[in-house]
C-alpha cells in the first residue's frame, strides 16, 4: 500500500505540548498514521510507518527534552 498524502489527514490530535515543541498524531487511512512535530523556528516535521510514534518522540526529546507522548 502507497503512503497516504499527509494532506488528507483531517484532523489533528494533540499528544504534547510546550513553549518549545508540539507533537500532534494524525489519521489518513489507519490509525495514527502520521505523528508532527511542530517546534518554534523550525518547519514542522512529518513521520509516517510503524515507527512514527517513536520517531517522532525522539525528534521531539531532542529539541525539549521534557517531550514525552502519552
Amino acid at each position: 500500500m502507497a503512503r497516504p498524502s499527509v494532506a488528507k489527514v483531517a484532523e489533528w490530535i494533540e499528544h504534547y505540548r510546550s513553549e518549545t515543541v508540539l507533537i500532534e498524531s494524525g489519521t489518513a487511512v489507519f490509525d495514527d498514521d502520521y505523528w508532527r512535530v511542530t517546534a518554534k523556528g523550525i518547519r514542522p516535521k512529518y513521520f509516517y510507518g510503524e515507527t512514527a510514534w517513536q520517531d517522532a518522540s525522539r525528534y521531539a526529546s531532542d529539541l525539549d527534552w521534557q517531550a514525552v507522548i502519552v
